[in-house]
């Protein structure tokens, strides 16, 4: 019996796959930059999808199908969007971000809540992924992993998991504010940082 293969559908104007979503992020993305810089007031729809894309590029975007990781995956040609090497839209994302919110930041020596979250969703994910890429590392050397990454990678998942499940209850309002309302944010600020932070470390896992 002949087998059917499944191919996927042309993507949309002839590009790679995630051209079109690479070319609406910087367009976002670079119009707010734009504001920024040029001291124009801060459009609220620029920000909030600002924080989409980074959303989106440094969690879903970053993960490996499962059960595939990044390491073991056949050495076929791949097509990256708009034709660029792996990485290079995160890379201007990561770059034009960190540029951004320095600039800010020397000039007012504050940051909007956006802002703040922007940079440690982009710093966990930094962290995550230099961990990851520790651990591939290691197995590309033919080391089994050690002792201590696998609980680690262990630990990491299970606060993960727990914050997300106790901060998801809390915002559905069926929850108790475990902290006092004066530091209730630093839970949502550690929501932010572990949730970027595994995302980042699944990169090559």
């Amino acid at each position: 019996m002949a087998t059917t293969i499944m191919r996927r559908p042309p993507s949309p104007l002839g590009l790679p796959p995630g051209s079109v979503r690479a070319i609406l992020a910087l367009l976002l993305c670079g119009s707010l930059w734009y504001e920024v810089l040029g001291g124009v007031a801060l459009s609220r729809v620029l920000l909030d999808s600002a924080l989409l894309v980074v959303a989106f590029y440094f969690g879903v975007r970053s993960t490996a199908p499962p059960g595939q990781p990044v390491a073991d995956r056949q050495r076929a040609p791949v097509k990256y969007p708009l034709h660029l090497p792996r990485g290079t839209i995160r890379g201007v994302l990561l770059v034009g971000f960190f540029g951004v919110i320095g600039f800010v930041w020397l000039k007012d020596r504050t940051l909007d809540q956006e802002f703040a979250l922007i940079l440690q969703v982009l710093g966990s994910y930094i962290v995550g992924f230099g961990v990851a890429r520790a651990v591939e590392r290691r197995r590309r050397k033919g080391k089994r992993p050690s002792i201590l990454a696998a609980i680690f990678r262990n630990v990491n998942a299970l606060v993960a998991v727990s914050l997300t499940t106790y901060m998801c209850g809390v915002l559905l309002g069926s929850w108790a504010q475990a902290l006092p309302p004066q530091y209730a944010r630093y839970t949502g600020n550690a929501l932010a940082w572990v949730v970027a932070f595994y995302f980042g470390s699944r990169v090559s896992q």
